[in-house]
């Protein structure tokens, strides 16, 4: 797995040198980590936009964001959206999926975290404070949630926010097993620790740098054993006919997840298939000449400008997939992830009316969980699917 030990080079922000994060950063790198600070970011940022690489893994870049902490989740057009909100406190990841759309969206290689987490806080507080609605914020969506978690200790600091706050709930999510520094949190139900998966033969394939299946799961336990609740996203659903086939391997994956993970810790679980753009076929294939996800097979382009499996094949997966997880347990939350009314109703039997109508489900889900761990409410806290 990638660690921080790929590290080499650390690029401060000099207005950021008495924040949390690089107090954190300072005690925990390694001596043989440099560390510069630097009077003006974007000369560093321009710096290494010239240079031409695609992604840079080695270096970090720890600034003053100046822009949005927290918007909605980028949905695709024509596709159903629940109502999550993203929380951006960093761009690029650690780790290096073929898969990644990352990969395509950025528009500069380093990778950089945002330290100025009192405006951070600042803004979620503006937008969720004494709303009537309970908020799910992830963030997962730029970069990777734990990767450099035992460099910047960021988990402690957000999960000791939402462990205060009524009516929103975190979700980290990551493809690591870096969860010790959240162990011992008073995080009072209020964190959700999620993990995308795969089965093994595609973690080995395309999920370089990230941590074995096993490695996610006995992190999850851990967690689920501090009274988390957890989440699994199986996103994207890859298709594949050798060895095993993709019908097994799904299967036993979910097997293991809860040979391990008990059901009634489990949040909610997403799937998507995997999905590209013209971009990031361009990326991918440049990136990683041996690469098989979007030369073999046949896609479609969606409305969204995005290719696709065929309509036939992502329904076989999803209906296979969803009942698979209804066998061990009925109960489980499964949703869809950027797919089509269409889709819904061919696997699920309904569609959702709206983004606050399935966002209803996943209170239903929340309270359960909270009733099965005996999670008190927060004074103040309001329920519902309103704004």
């Amino acid at each position: 797995m990638n660690t921080i030990e790929s590290i080499q080079k650390i690029y401060i922000d000099r207005a950021l040198a008495d924040s949390p994060m690089v107090r954190n950063i300072e005690e925990r790198a390694p001596d043989r980590i440099v560390r510069e600070y630097v009077n003006d970011p974007r000369e560093i940022l321009d710096r290494y936009v010239k240079g031409g690489d695609l992604v840079e893994k080695e270096d970090l870049l720890v600034y003053k964001f100046p822009g949005k902490f927290l918007s909605t989740c980028p949905g695709s057009d024509g596709m159903v959206c629940c109502q999550y909100f993203v929380i951006n406190f960093g761009l690029g990841c650690l780790f290096d999926c073929h898969y990644c759309y990352l990969q395509s969206f950025l528009n500069n290689p380093l990778m950089t975290l945002y330290g100025n987490l009192d405006d951070l806080f600042a803004q979620v507080d503006a937008h969720t404070r004494g709303k009537n609605f309970q908020f799910r914020i992830g963030t997962g969506e730029y970069t990777d949630s734990l990767a450099l978690e035992p460099l910047t200790g960021l988990s402690t600091l957000l999960v000791d926010y939402f462990a205060q706050h009524p009516n929103a709930t975190l979700e980290l999510k990551t493809k690591s097993d870096n969860v010790d520094n959240l162990l011992e949190l008073d995080h009072r139900g209020k964190t959700v620790v999620a993990w995308s998966i795969n089965p093994p033969e595609l973690v080995e394939a395309v999920e370089p740098g990230t941590a074995s299946l096993e490695r996610r799961l006995a992190a999850a336990k851990k967690v689920q054993e501090a009274g988390y609740r957890l989440a699994f996203h199986l996103d994207p659903l890859i298709y594949y006919e050798s060895g095993r086939g993709w019908e097994r391997g799904y299967h036993e994956l979910i097997e293991q997840v809860f040979d391990t993970i008990d059901p009634n810790h489990v949040a909610w679980i997403s799937t998507g298939s995997f999905r590209f753009t013209a971009d990031l076929k361009e990326a991918i294939q440049a990136r990683f000449p041996e690469d098989r996800l979007t030369r073999e097979g046949e896609s479609i382009l969606g409305a969204d400008g995005k290719h696709r499996y065929f309509k036939t094949i992502r329904q076989d997966m999803f209906r296979s997939i969803k009942q698979k997880i209804e066998s061990v347990d009925p109960k489980l939350f499964l949703y869809l992830c950027m797919e089509t009314r269409r889709m819904w109703e061919d696997v699920f039997d309904f569609v959702p009316d709206s983004g606050k109508n399935l966002d209803a489900l996943f209170e239903e889900r929340r309270q359960f969980i909270d009733g099965v761990l005996g999670v008190p409410p927060l004074a103040g806290s309001k329920s519902g699917a309103g704004r």
